[in-house]
């Protein structure tokens, strides 16, 4: 490990302990509303017309959707998480689709053991409010990002444009899931200094509203509404939860 992972080794562990939990119930792979709309997003701002064959490395990858729905895509994917269940999920899933364009590294999200300017797209969902050193994990991406190549990023947003009567709550599941810190737009061009190709906002407070009713009934319809719901508002930063980002280099 190395010295700076092994100064954060603490934290490291109780996400490691979450995520390993989180994860080790996804036996079967399944896209949900809120999955979709992320690649849809994806495909539609970040990819170039002439994306096939081009390489993606998708960061903390997780349950491994946008790293699957990418490689189905003919994209040359690479998922890295700091996971063991992330990356044997998703050895199960690949050899089940038979996606010989994904490839699976478990590593750290600020040491990824791959050439400089060698990736076209990197998505980085819910991952740098996770890291000690936000701004190691800054650099190696930037160094991995070929020029011209794009961003598409994803963390929470600042509690100044969340209704203050949610604060309580925000707070509580920010210790939980381990959130070091939150974001708004300035902080994040501040941060890796490129060009805004397209800004959303999601998880409104309808729709945070929604997964709690959703706790008691659940419903594939109801999740699929409240998606609508949701993107509707995703040029409006007041009420969401979360800021995306697609950058140039």
């Amino acid at each position: 490990m190395k010295k700076s992972h092994h100064h954060h080794k603490k934290h490291y562990d109780q996400q490691l302990r979450y995520f390993e939990q989180e994860f080790s119930h996804l036996s079967r792979y399944h896209l949900s509303p809120w999955q979709k709309s992320y690649v849809e997003r994806a495909r539609k701002f970040m990819l170039h017309k002439d994306f096939k064959n081009k390489k993606f490395l998708d960061i903390a990858t997780g349950s491994g959707y946008m790293a699957i729905e990418m490689a189905k895509k003919g994209l040359n994917v690479v998922a890295c998480d700091l996971s063991p269940t992330s990356i044997n999920n998703l050895k199960k899933i690949k050899k089940k689709v038979k996606l010989e364009n994904l490839k699976l590294v478990l590593c750290y999200a600020e040491d990824i053991p791959l050439p400089s300017n060698s990736v076209d797209y990197i998505s980085a969902n819910a991952i740098l409010e996770h890291i000690p050193d936000e701004n190691k994990a800054i650099i190696e991406w930037m160094r991995i990002l070929k020029k011209g190549g794009r961003l598409y990023i994803t963390v929470p947003l600042k509690f100044k444009y969340i209704w203050p009567f949610f604060w309580p709550v925000n707070y509580i599941h920010d210790r939980r899931i381990g959130h070091l810190r939150r974001y708004d737009l300035n902080d994040l061009q501040d941060k890796f200094n490129l060009t805004v190709k397209k800004v959303f906002y999601t998880g409104h407070l309808i729709k945070v509203f929604g997964v709690l009713t959703g706790m008691i009934f659940r419903s594939a319809n109801f999740e699929e509404l409240l998606e609508k719901i949701d993107k509707k508002y995703e040029n409006n930063a007041y009420g969401a939860s979360n800021i995306s980002v697609v950058f140039e280099k």
